[in-house]
């Protein structure tokens, strides 16, 4: 994988690392950047930005590049090729020099003022913050596929857990392990910290509805969402009986220093 990144950061160690992987998004990245550093300033909390470029076909990178100059907490790392938005998440999180990491999407399609919400909930001694959408602007069948996958969630691990695939989430770095964390897809991530003895709550995150370019999952008028999407719930359901089939092993990691540091 030919990564290479750029920008550096001037000034105090960011407390916090927004990582936000863009694919196609050339519309949408200025706007983001702008948009989290508002948010983030006023919260008074040293931050940096990574922009992870998943291979994007568009001006994505050039603007991303251009946004870093003129934007010393603003790094760019490219990824050379589309690799998906869990290794983009997973090559951010290696690169993230915060205590606290939070994941990002570039569409807009959430508030950065939801994210700044959900980073003070860590102080409250949890170890990681999930969102929960309200669906504005899903269609019926999007959301219906949401919530079903969601309940089957809860039913499987005996969790309490409203919105696994929610977009925007905030960990703390001891959560955030970079080379297991996304093990079993990025709609487990959540029940797989759980099942590891993390301490979690999960915040209602407005929804907004794409104002530019397009959704890289669901195809509004496609039977069941497109074939993109039904290879996705192939690959997602095989996953799930993945994660069921190990969850024995994943909580032992808690007793063997792997997971939760429960003497902490």
């Amino acid at each position: 994988m030919g990564i290479t990144e750029s920008g550096e950061m001037n000034g105090p160690t960011p407390r916090v690392s927004v990582i936000v992987p863009c694919y196609n998004e050339q519309d949408n990245v200025e706007s983001c950047v702008i948009q989290i550093k508002d948010a983030l300033r006023r919260a008074h909390d040293p931050y940096e930005i990574l922009l992870v470029n998943d291979g994007s076909t568009d001006d994505t990178l050039a603007r991303a590049h251009l946004v870093s100059r003129s934007n010393s907490f603003v790094r760019v790392i490219d990824l050379g090729e589309n690799y998906g938005k869990a290794v983009a998440l997973k090559e951010g999180v290696r690169r993230a020099r915060g205590d606290i990491i939070a994941f990002f999407d570039a569409d807009l399609q959430y508030s950065p003022v939801d994210l700044v919400r959900m980073i003070a909930r860590l102080d409250g001694g949890l170890d990681f913050v999930n969102g929960t959408r309200d669906y504005n602007g899903y269609g019926s069948t999007r959301t219906a596929f949401s919530r079903l996958y969601n309940r089957t969630v809860r039913l499987l691990f005996r969790i309490q857990l409203r919105d696994s695939n929610c977009g925007i989430k905030v960990l703390r770095r001891e959560a955030a392990d970079a080379d297991t964390i996304f093990s079993y897809g990025l709609p487990l991530v959540v029940p797989l910290l759980k099942i590891r003895g993390f301490e979690s709550t999960e915040v209602p995150v407005t929804l907004h509805e794409r104002k530019n370019g397009a959704s890289k999952y669901f195809q509004d008028g496609h039977f069941l969402g497109g074939s993109k999407n039904i290879r996705d719930i192939t690959y997602h359901s095989i996953m799930l009986l993945n994660l069921l089939a190990h969850a024995p092993f994943e909580s032992m990691r808690q007793n063997s220093g792997l997971g939760k540091n429960v003497s902490s």
